[in-house]
């Protein structure tokens, strides 16, 4: 990757060295190779890195990456040029409880994704992510204000997002976070799913819900990215898995997949899939989604 960083992204490590191979993916072999197709971006979720780093992150580790799917998507004539991948946090799953939607995870990533549009001269990119990455994807893309933050990641990218891809994502908070003291499921920029009314606390996972108000109150930040008006693609897709065995509960966060992205264009249901196997094994989906616009 690193002639994507001539351009004054150096000071971002972007490559990642300290996962090894594992750490990032992307870029021209040689400065004359030429991009042919809409390049792809891919943003993992919490404890996870570019590439598969399991073998080397410890008892620990959860990191696949998305090995599985840029191999896939190599298969089908898809250059290292086209394709784009980069780790944030680290790979320590015991860790997992304490990352949020934070300005500097934003702030880095939402440099990345300029960087490739830059280093690409792509007018059009595609994104698929996973997990956490969905909920930080989003946000990269609206642009603005960080909620719960202190930063602002600049204008709007929509115009430059085709298709965007949402994988297992946490979009309406998790029930799992209903009374727990995690900084991940924390009011202001965690996976808050927010409290019932009356007496109907730790229903979340209910259906059909119990509560006698009209909506819940998510965390803030979720709040502000869910009532946003922009559409973050031209083409959005969601899915998840009924079986998800970190989101649990068929995926339904006070009656609502979670995992739904508002103003999807279709969504895609599985089922027997873990939280992990939902990105590793969808390889082909995720392809046609990008290419095909089909689910």
């Amino acid at each position: 990757m690193s002639l994507i960083f001539r351009n004054g992204y150096a000071q971002d490590d972007f490559v990642r060295a300290d996962l090894g191979n594992a750490g990032s993916y992307g870029g021209r072999k040689n400065s004359s190779d030429k991009i042919a197709k809409e390049p792809v971006i891919f943003i993992h979720g919490n404890s996870d890195s570019a590439l598969n780093s399991k073998s080397t992150g410890g008892i620990m580790s959860i990191a696949t990456g998305w090995t599985n799917s840029i191999n896939y998507f190599l298969s089908k004539g898809y250059q290292s040029r086209e394709l784009y991948a980069t780790s944030w946090g680290n790979t320590n799953a015991m860790e997992a409880s304490q990352r949020i939607h934070d300005c500097a995870t934003l702030t880095r990533l939402r440099r990345f994704l300029e960087a490739v549009l830059a280093y690409t001269n792509a007018t059009k990119i595609d994104i698929i992510a996973h997990s956490m990455g969905v909920t930080l994807g989003r946000k990269l893309v609206q642009g603005g204000l960080v909620t719960g933050g202190n930063c602002d990641l600049g204008k709007s990218l929509e115009s430059y997002v085709d298709t965007f891809v949402g994988l297992a994502g946490a979009n309406y908070g998790l029930c799992n976070c209903m009374g727990g003291s995690q900084q991940t499921c924390n009011k202001q920029n965690g996976f808050w799913p927010g409290d019932s009314c009356g007496q109907n606390l730790y229903t979340c996972s209910i259906n059909p819900p119990l509560y006698p108000c009209s909506n819940p109150t998510y965390s803030a930040y979720l709040t502000s990215l869910n009532n946003n008006p922009i559409k973050i693609a031209s083409y959005i897709y969601s899915a998840w898995s009924q079986d998800d065995d970190l989101i649990m509960f068929k995926d339904l966060v006070w009656g609502r997949p979670t995992s739904l992205i508002p103003n999807s264009t279709a969504q895609k249901v599985y089922s027997k899939l873990t939280h992990m196997q939902t990105k590793e094994n969808t390889a082909a989906d995720q392809y046609n989604m990008v290419v095909q616009h089909t689910i």
